[in-house]
């Protein structure tokens, strides 16, 4: 829901921001009717995800959608809601090959009275990133001319698995900074989803040996490498997202 999503923590924020990794985490994020290479462009999608944080006794559904606004200029999007507040991520990019070249990216939580906002735009001409956050003062920085945001890395994944990456390098742009995000085809898994045995190649985020997160993300090569899994670990235990359902894929 991009790899990120998991990074933001209070004590209802975990489970929200779980899809929003890779997710965006993050991730962000997913299911594809054709390849993003050459001419072809990804199809519209709608999926649900059940996310679950240890020590939770609850379960959250989160919406992750992919759509056409224009030509050539795609929006994807994330959200989530529960009786503790909701949290939605949004970008704007147009593809260039395998990657989500991001000119925005939003995000805002709503909960227990109050609201915090965070925007990201991207001047693709000038190379330089502006952010805004609340309670913090604008900053800009220098990106480069590939560079994608949090909540789209997963739609780059899924691209350059279906073209049989086993290594990949993203540059990622947040309200912060550019980052380098290596992540690695580990092996394939079998995993239940909604009593559905599917077979997945499983990546791995490589954060660095002094790093104490793994983050963990599942593709579907039978359901055109759909992200139906992420998993990330913190000291403050695992969170989980997983496909409610491949009906439909």
């Amino acid at each position: 829901m991009g790899s990120h999503s998991l990074r933001r923590v209070t004590h209802w924020r975990n489970p929200l921001r779980t899809p929003l990794i890779f997710a965006g985490i993050l991730l962000a994020n997913l299911a594809f009717s054709s390849a993003a290479t050459g001419d072809e462009t990804p199809s519209p999608f709608r999926l649900d995800y059940r996310l679950k944080s240890e020590g939770i006794p609850f379960s959250i559904v989160a919406t992750r959608s992919l759509s056409q606004v224009q030509d050539g200029l795609w929006k994807m999007e994330v959200h989530a809601k529960n009786w503790l507040g909701e949290i939605r991520e949004t970008a704007l990019f147009n593809w260039q090959g395998c990657t989500p070249l991001s000119n925005y990216y939003g995000y805002e939580r709503r909960g227990l009275g109050k609201v915090k906002e965070a925007k990201l735009h991207i001047d693709r001409q000038t190379g330089v990133a502006a952010s805004e956050r609340t309670d913090k003062p604008m900053r800009s920085y220098d990106v480069s001319d590939n560079a994608t945001d949090e909540l789209s890395v997963s739609l780059a994944l899924q691209c350059e698995l279906r073209d049989g990456a086993k290594e990949i390098e993203l540059q990622v742009a947040d309200e912060r900074a550019q980052k380098t995000h290596h992540y690695t085809v580990t092996g394939t898994e079998t995993l239940t989803i909604d009593g559905d045995k599917v077979k997945t190649l499983k990546v791995q985020r490589q954060r660095g040996k002094n790093s104490d997160r793994q983050t963990y993300m599942w593709f579907a090569p039978g359901h055109d490498y759909t992200l139906v899994q992420l998993m990330q670990k913190n000291d403050d235990g695992e969170h989980l997202m997983t496909l409610q359902s491949l009906k439909g894929l």
